[in-house]
């Protein structure tokens, strides 16, 4: 959901349907469910960088082929974003401005009559479920605003009301983690849930990852938004701890983000790379010697599963997202550090990461998917 205010997300959540027919132009005669056209799927996806387009775009090239994709996400300079150059679908403008997207929304659902609509994150979700539309509503939160442990607890209740409120227009809900299931079923406990298995958006290394061994200084990596999510000031609490083990040791951050939580990467000594492409990601992270992962919640991470897929023992912080993961994974910045250095310096204790790894990428795979998406998009699911 971003940092966008709660109060006025929750007025426009729970507006009647009758409201936002009249704002919107939006007649009944127009709004009756007509033949959806069979195996079409419309993804909603509000952001162009970042981890939830990448993951939207996986879908999409991993799909089994009874499906048809559409996307409904803003353009840059009237075409789709770069994060779609290269994909072979079909592509319409979301715009810009509330009122503009949920009329997109409807506009777009009225004139290809998709079989399903895949709402991608909180405002996604939110513009799709502001009214019914005439198609059933999958609604995949990416990891959900109210599990922000440095949210106020006025907020996280406000983000948790609409959401609430929304839960009752989703037909299906598609979810990460075992986690982020139990926080859908807190919201609406009869709700249909399917698992849905990230996958890595590099490809897998064929050999054995050696940059302990090339490298004279140990690079210590995250890849991510610059954010609060994502938890610089965390990253940066690791990192002075690790140097008082290790002082040679440097660290990267692989993104971009807010300037002022970048400045203060900076100021550290930790090197930002600004957004790279998978290709460039993939180069970054061969170069790591630890990934070292310190959102502060989160869906599932695709950054790990990448890191994985490179070979990069991973060392996490202890969050709800990845108590299923099995991998290395410690409360406080002190205790990663001593994760960290662990791998960097007694090799069972690298193995152990690297078999997580691997434990890891065996259960997100295309075939897992494959599975997951037919089970979501199948209409023999629950009462639309």
């Amino acid at each position: 959901m971003g940092e966008h205010g709660g109060k006025k997300y929750l007025a426009w959540a729970l507006l009647p349907t009758r409201w936002w027919k009249n704002r919107l132009g939006i007649h009944a005669g127009r709004c009756q469910l007509l033949a959806a056209d069979a195996g079409r799927i419309l993804h909603v996806v509000d952001r162009v960088d970042g981890g939830v387009p990448k993951a939207v775009r996986s879908y999409i090239e991993n799909s089994p082929t009874e499906f048809t994709h559409v996307v409904l996400s803003p353009f840059q300079e009237g075409r789709p974003a770069p994060v779609w150059h290269g994909l072979d679908v079909e592509h319409h403008d979301l715009g810009t401005g509330l009122f503009n997207r949920i009329a997109a929304v409807g506009t777009t659902v009225r004139a290809l009559m998709p079989q399903v609509v895949h709402a991608h994150s909180s405002f996604s979700g939110l513009y799709t479920r502001a009214r019914t539309i005439p198609a059933p509503v999958v609604y995949e939160p990416h990891c959900f605003k109210h599990d922000d442990p440095h949210t106020s607890s006025v907020k996280r209740a406000v983000y948790r009301g609409v959401e609430k409120a929304l839960a009752r227009r989703t037909w299906k809900f598609g979810t990460l983690t075992s986690h982020e299931e139990k926080l859908v079923r807190a919201l609406r406990p009869a709700a249909t849930c399917v698992a849905i298995p990230n996958l890595p958006t590099v490809a897998t290394r064929s050999t054995t990852h050696d940059a302990l061994d090339r490298q004279e200084t140990p690079v210590i990596s995250m890849v991510g938004r610059i954010a609060r999510q994502k938890d610089p000031a965390f990253f940066l609490d690791v990192a002075a701890a690790l140097r008082a083990r290790v002082p040679s040791v440097g660290f990267q951050w692989i993104g971009d983000g807010e300037p002022e939580l970048r400045r203060q990467l900076e100021q550290a000594g930790i090197v930002v790379t600004g957004w790279l492409d998978n290709m460039e990601v993939a180069g970054a992270l061969a170069a790591s010697t630890v990934y070292m992962h310190s959102a502060a919640y989160e869906g599932f991470p695709l950054s790990i599963l990448d890191a994985a897929a490179q070979g990069v023992p991973i060392a996490a912080r202890s969050i709800n997202a990845l108590e299923d993961s099995g991998l290395l994974q410690a409360a406080d910045a002190e205790g990663v550090a001593r994760l960290v250095a662990a791998i960097l310096d007694d090799a069972g204790t690298r193995e152990l990461a690297l078999e997580a790894n691997r434990t890891l990428l065996a259960r997100m795979n295309r075939s897992t998917l494959h599975t997951a998406l037919r089970d979501l998009y199948d209409l023999k699911g629950p009462e639309r």
